[in-house]
This record gives C-alpha cells, sequence and structure tokens, in this order.
C-alpha cells in the first residue's frame, strides 16, 4: 500500500523543512511526495530542490509560472500521484511519525 503525500507550497521558506523532516521520519516507509511550488517568491522553491535533489526516490517538485491558487496546484500534483492513497499536507503543517501507520 503506497501513499502519496500532495502539497502546495507557496512562501512557506520559514516552515517547509520542518514540514518536510516531519514526513522523512515517518515509521511507515512506503510514501512519496509531490510538492508544487505555486509561484513563491522566498526560498521556498530553494529549499523544496535541496530536498527533492537529496531525497530523489521519495520527493517529486514541479513548479508553477504564475500563482495559480491552492486548488489548481494540488490537482497539478494530483495529477502526477501513483499512490493507492493520497494525503494531504501544508508546507506549514508537520506530522506526527507514526502518521501513515
Amino acid at each position: 500500500m503506497k501513499i502519496t503525500v500532495i502539497m502546495g507550497i507557496y512562501n512557506c521558506a520559514p516552515t517547509l523543512s520542518d514540514a518536510l523532516d516531519s514526513l522523512l521520519a515517518q515509521t511507515f516507509t512506503d510514501w512519496d511526495l509531490v510538492m508544487c511550488d505555486d509561484g513563491s517568491s522566498d526560498a521556498t522553491f530553494d529549499i523544496a530542490s535541496r530536498y527533492c535533489a537529496a531525497h530523489p526516490e521519495k520527493i517529486a517538485l514541479i513548479k508553477n509560472e504564475k500563482n495559480l491558487g491552492l486548488n489548481r496546484t494540488l490537482n497539478r500534483c494530483l495529477a502526477l500521484a501513483d499512490g493507492e492513497y493520497i494525503a494531504r499536507q501544508d508546507g506549514d503543517d508537520l506530522s506526527l511519525p507514526d502518521r501513515f501507520e
């Protein structure tokens, strides 16, 4: 059973690393993450890119050329999701380590 987490990210540089670290600490390991940057003007895309490069087997990153809003951004993520289940997380959310268990 695979879980795909979809995450629309927009100007969440101060919290994104903690959010991603909380996913990487999951005790259930059959998951992946699809993030879409929605035209951020801060370091959000750079932070997301670093995590994607460090964990290419777990994290995919796409980018909107302009801000499309959360609904359209999440739909772009959903189009790339291949998990049996879909989970949502925002760039300022923290997941407990056993969230997916």
